[in-house]
């Protein structure tokens, strides 16, 4: 069965601005609103961002007229942490899973993927909504060229999919990592410095442009592996996790109006879990709208700007026409979000101390799998005369704007002092000292991972 992707049936003008509501199916690609009407290079953001940088939380709640509510809590829990931690990986496609019975569908595999359209994110492959069948749908995304039809030759290795594929004057919608055409991998950097849709960009011996569909990883040497927003998925079949291609596409998006990454209109994204309820940006239901699974959204124009889309809200729809299983293994926290921490004379609670005593402030960094990630550093100390914040000079110094002490690579800090002395000079009150990194260079406090610490001085 395959996953189907929402469909658009009206637009109107808004004070200046045209409301995108999905009208008639629209192109696959990595983007949704990618097409011939809007554009094939469109860019689609999440629920919030208007042009500025900074973090959006993306709130994702489930209907509580739903069948299967309580049932669907822990799986989409874990659907919303694996967005959450975009880590690329390999060897995603297991199939047959051991805990999936037979003739069954995983929700949580399904859920990840409809989560990615109400993000903004499309097809890799043509999808069913070409009008394609069967294995000519992992043709990789494109329009149809001015012969008004698509051109779908294999190539001599005979893999759909894959870089020698003949696509006549078909458009290319699939954005790739240039000079390599390879989507299991992902550059430290993901921009349009990195990233094209002009088959120019290609290595010399390509012709087309590679999705992450299963069959293609093998020619790359890989275990069984496809991009979670690859369209198609089989009864008991888990597909958990992200690959390169599902997190350079969001990170795409990511750099921002500009699509240069680390200037100021670059932004972060949260999904957040709201509960049981109709409130929220995005709304998973099993509410039979959907022939199987389908996620239904809402935008506009970031602005004035028409490359750009904003998604509004976002609605999945599922169908109880199918068996489904529901994962009730809450996974495992990944260590993969910078872990930072502030100490107080060696501890990490709050701390009395009397004017004169000794006082050593400290930070520490761990970044996990995030290392060597571009990032600003940021230490603020809220006190009794004011707010101070660490310059680029490491010291202290008073501002009613936020200072930043360092831009570059997230790295290991082991303990790094910020005072040690003597507290007879420091006015009695309450001190809270914040450690924060972004997940950006562009000197722009966004506080994206913040570990703060109170303690209070005593006369």
């Amino acid at each position: 069965m395959l996953y189907k992707i929402n469909q658009h049936n009206s637009s109107r003008l808004i004070l200046q601005f045209i409301a995108l509501l999905l009208i008639g199916p629209i192109n696959a690609g990595v983007f949704e609103f990618a097409s011939n009407q809007y554009g094939a290079d469109v860019i689609t953001h999440p629920t919030g961002y208007k042009g500025v940088g900074g973090k959006l939380t993306v709130t994702v709640g489930i209907s509580p007229a739903s069948s299967n509510a309580s049932k669907m809590e822990i799986p989409l829990k874990n659907a919303i942490q694996t967005w959450n931690a975009l880590i690329p990986t390999t060897g995603n496609v297991v199939i047959p899973a051991s805990d999936i019975p037979d003739e069954h569908y995983d929700f949580e595999s399904v859920a990840l993927h409809e989560l990615g359209h109400c993000m903004g994110l499309s097809h890799p492959n043509l999808g069913s909504e070409s009008g394609l069948v069967k294995d000519q749908k992992d043709y990789t995304a494109a329009t149809k060229g001015a012969n008004n039809q698509f051109d779908l030759s294999s190539g001599p290795d005979a893999v759909i999919g894959s870089s020698d594929d003949m696509r006549g004057d078909d458009v290319n919608l699939h954005w790739f990592y240039k000079g390599t055409n390879n989507p299991f991998i992902l550059p430290s950097i993901v921009d349009k410095t990195t990233y094209s849709q002009n088959l120019s960009d290609l290595p010399a011996n390509d012709h087309y442009v590679a999705n992450g569909d299963r069959d293609v990883a093998v020619l790359f040497g890989l275990p069984p592996t496809e991009a979670v927003m690859q369209q198609g998925i089989q009864t008991r079949e888990s597909r958990r996790v992200l690959t390169a291609d599902d997190v350079a596409t969001l990170r795409l998006a990511m750099s921002g109006l500009d699509m240069l990454a680390n200037t100021s209109d670059d932004y972060t994204v949260r999904l957040h879990y709201a509960g049981i309820t109709d409130n929220a940006d995005i709304v998973l239901s099993f509410d039979n709208k959907s022939s199987f699974a389908a996620c239904t959204i809402n935008a506009q124009f970031v602005g004035q700007n028409q490359s750009h889309i904003e998604i509004q809200s976002g609605k999945i729809s599922f169908n109880t026409g199918f068996l489904w299983y529901f994962n009730q293994q809450p996974a495992p926290v990944t260590a993969h979000t910078p872990e930072l921490s502030v100490s107080v004379n060696g501890q990490k609670n709050s701390l009395v101390l009397a004017q004169g005593e000794h006082l050593t402030l400290a930070v520490s960094l761990n970044p996990n799998t995030s290392g060597g990630s571009p990032a600003d550093y940021w230490v603020k100390a809220f006190t009794p005369i004011g707010d101070f914040w660490l310059n680029d000079h490491f010291q202290f110094a008073a501002s009613d704007i936020p200072l930043r002490a360092y831009g570059g690579p997230l790295v290991n800090i082991a303990s790094f002092t910020l005072f040690d002395g003597s507290t007879a000079d420091l006015p009695p009150g309450a001190y809270t000292i914040s450690f924060a990194v972004d997940g950006n260079i562009n000197a722009i406090y966004d506080g994206t991972y913040e570990q703060s610490i109170t303690f209070t001085i005593n006369p």
